[in-house]
C-alpha cells in the first residue's frame, strides 16, 4: 500500500496556499493527491481510502460535491473530519492510502 501524508491546499508551483474557498482548497489537495499517485505510478482509482480534515462541517456539500467530481464512479471509504484550524490555514488536509497493484 502507499500512504500518503497529509496534502494541503497549496500550490506546488507557487509553495502558497490557494486563493478562494472550500472548493478551490478542495480541489488543489486533491491535485496534489493525484500528483502523488502519478509519482508512485498508481492512479485515483487506486485510492482505497481518505480521511480529509476541514475546519468546519458547514462546507460538507460542496466537500462532497468535489470529492464525487475527482473519483467519479470509484468511491473508496472516506471520513470527513471537522478539526478546526489546519496548518497554513489551509481549508482542507487530505490524507489518502492506494493500494499497490
Amino acid at each position: 500500500n502507499l500512504y500518503i501524508s497529509g496534502q494541503l491546499a497549496i500550490d506546488p508551483k507557487t509553495g502558497t496556499l490557494v486563493a478562494g474557498g472550500i472548493e478551490s482548497h478542495m480541489k488543489m489537495a486533491l491535485e496534489n493527491v493525484k500528483t502523488v499517485l502519478n509519482m508512485a505510478g498508481l492512479h485515483p482509482e487506486n485510492v482505497v481510502q481518505c480521511r480529509v480534515y476541514i475546519p468546519s462541517i458547514d462546507e460538507w456539500d460542496i466537500i462532497d460535491r468535489v470529492y464525487r467530481e475527482f473519483f467519479g464512479n470509484h468511491r473508496p471509504a472516506r471520513i470527513i473530519l471537522p478539526v478546526g484550524q489546519l496548518h497554513h490555514n489551509s481549508l482542507i488536509e487530505i490524507e489518502a492510502v492506494a493500494e499497490v497493484v
